[in-house]
């Protein structure tokens, strides 16, 4: 147990760290046009024979609820027992996002696209949609999309990051 709730807070606290716009500007004053975004956050974990992963997502909504933006990152590890029957971590405990080119998914992807360029592309497509609308986001019985569209950026699972999405527009919405 403890060894999950450290690995939310390195999943929260990464999303947020990563959560900053590069390359553009916005005001930080409200103007007469602006509304007011509510921001939400889920991190979800799942531990099977050792292996960890957690789904970390962050969310921008408008007032109507819908995605303004979105960002979801991931870790997987493997905690091992040694013979001592103590836990051992895994060495490298940073983020697919934050392993970028060490996460080289780009060389086997047959789209030619990173991870997080996919991950990235996953959370553009729900710019507009409610959570509900993210829930009905379709999937095949192995967690990849089936909206053509979609698969055309993005061919990884994302049945968990569809789940952590919804979760972090609920927290939004709380």
């Amino acid at each position: 147990m403890r060894a999950r709730q450290y690995l939310a807070a390195l999943a929260a606290a990464v999303m947020l760290a990563g959560c900053g716009q590069t390359g553009t500007s916005s005001s930080s004053g409200a103007s007469s046009g602006q509304q007011a975004l509510r921001t939400g956050l889920a991190v979800q974990s799942k531990a099977e024979d050792g292996e960890m992963h957690t789904v970390a997502a962050a969310v921008w909504l408008d007032q109507e609820g819908r995605i303004q933006r979105a960002v979801v990152d991931e870790f997987e590890g493997q905690l091992a027992s040694g013979e001592d029957g103590k836990n051992t971590w895994p060495e490298d405990l940073r983020t697919k996002r934050q392993k970028g080119a060490d996460y080289p998914l780009d060389k086997v992807s047959s789209i030619g696209r990173s991870w997080a360029q996919q991950a990235d592309a996953f959370a553009e497509h729900l710019e507009g949609m409610t959570a509900s609308q993210v829930r009905a986001v379709q999937t095949d019985e192995d967690g990849y999309a089936r909206d053509p569209d979609l698969l055309a950026g993005c061919t990884i699972k994302i049945d968990d990051y569809r789940e952590a999405v919804a979760a972090a527009c609920a927290d939004a919405m709380a």
